[in-house]
């Protein structure tokens, strides 16, 4: 959703500068967005170098963009945390983005391959905007991995954890 970039990063760097924000997101590239890739990619490098002064993660939005943000990633080479929202890709692209460095966020649709490729430390759940409830989506992820729930609750809080450098 990209209006006015000047305006827009303005107002993400204000935002930045609060003392409980810990992420930027969602950004990224999508080649189904109405925004032309070359603008897409001017935000997402702002919004990468935001939350690396800011030392926080970066929430990423991917569609059928993936060798472009690999691509990014390589260039930019982040030392904060890089989080694929939404992720619905199959067990290789998972893999690829794993070797990469990437933290892959589930949600209510997933692909089983994939949540095993993330599994244990690369792996986050998520709603997004849906109705459904998280502890769903905990309990869809476990079964996928045959897990007991508390095992996989317990993992997904140690790599919260990992990601927001706390005890």
């Amino acid at each position: 959703y990209i209006y006015n970039v000047e305006e827009q990063l303005a107002e993400l760097k204000r935002q930045v500068s609060f003392p409980d924000v810990v992420a930027i997101g969602e950004t990224g590239l999508d080649k189904g967005a109405e925004a032309p890739l070359d603008c897409q990619r001017e935000i997402f490098r702002a919004s990468a170098s935001l939350a690396e002064n800011a030392g926080i993660f970066l929430i990423i939005h991917c569609v059928k963009a993936w060798d472009e943000l690999i691509a990014s990633k390589k260039e930019l080479k982040p030392r904060v945390p890089w989080v694929i929202h939404g992720f619905r890709g199959n067990a290789t692209l998972a893999g690829q983005l794993i070797r990469q460095g990437f933290y892959l966020s589930f949600g209510e649709y997933f692909n089983p391959g994939a949540v095993r490729e993330a599994w244990p430390g690369r792996l986050f759940a998520e709603t997004d905007d849906r109705e459904i409830d998280i502890r769903t989506v905990y309990r869809n992820l476990s079964v996928s991995l045959n897990l007991r729930l508390e095992q996989f609750a317990g993992q997904v809080a140690e790599n919260v954890r990992d990601i927001l450098h706390l005890p």
